[in-house]
């Protein structure tokens, strides 16, 4: 009886120590925001009358989920409301006169990637991650001028992009790949910044035509984040 009631203190102790070691956290949630700047990439070939704007920039909005097996290591996903602007001038000649277009394309995706992180570090981690994603093109609008060659005038132009299920290619999938830093101001909150790349590996365009000029984008972002760890 003694020797029992000599040993309550320590397991007491024992399940104190217990109890003061951190819980081990696998799943977060968060939300992200920033600004992007996307490249339209075009195969002009011949077409030296048509111009684009190398960079647009856009806006970067969304949130996360993420499962974290390991501390190294983690499995992300969410859903992102990203813009992928792009300019275009086209000059060209209709008999004997010169004309000259101009038009800015904002475009709305949903991109839901699905990627692996690497971490390293404690008090401050740095992430290395890669992955895909898939897309939907949510939205365009137009804004800008062109040439009624009916009228024989000029007009300007603002107004919404109308789909057409034969020309414009709504599915959009790539590859996406960054780095960031992060650090957890108090216990279960996170903060962090990254770089990432968006890139596409789908025309916008249907092979609605012969000899169609393949068009892609890629997405530049600059991004903050804020996470909870379940």
């Amino acid at each position: 009886m003694l020797g029992w009631l000599a040993a309550v203190p320590t397991v007491l102790a024992a399940q104190e120590e217990n109890l003061a070691e951190p819980r081990t956290r696998h799943f977060s949630i968060g939300i992200t925001a920033g600004i992007d700047r996307n490249y339209h990439s075009v195969d002009m070939v011949y077409m030296s009358d048509m111009k684009f704007d190398k960079f647009r920039t856009g806006s970067v909005y969304g949130f996360r989920i993420g499962y974290a097996p390991l501390k190294w290591l983690s499995i992300n996903t969410g859903a992102v409301l990203i813009q992928k602007n792009y300019h275009m001038d086209h000059v060209f000649e209709y008999y004997n006169l010169r004309y000259s277009l101009n038009t800015t394309m904002t475009n709305d995706y949903v991109n839901v990637p699905l990627e692996l992180k690497l971490s390293v570090g404690r008090v401050v981690q740095i992430h290395a991650f890669g992955g895909v994603f898939g897309g939907y093109w949510l939205r365009g609008h137009r804004k800008g001028n062109t040439y009624s060659f009916s009228n024989e005038r000029y007009f300007d132009v603002d107004e919404d992009w109308e789909f057409n299920d034969k020309r414009d290619n709504r599915i959009e999938k790539g590859f996406t790949w960054g780095a960031g830093l992060s650090g957890k101001i108090i216990d279960r909150i996170e903060v962090g910044a990254e770089i990432r790349w968006y890139y596409s590996i789908t025309d916008i365009q249907k092979p609605y035509m012969q000899n169609l000029n393949p068009r892609y984008n890629t997405a530049f972002a600059i991004q903050g984040g804020l996470s909870y760890w379940l």
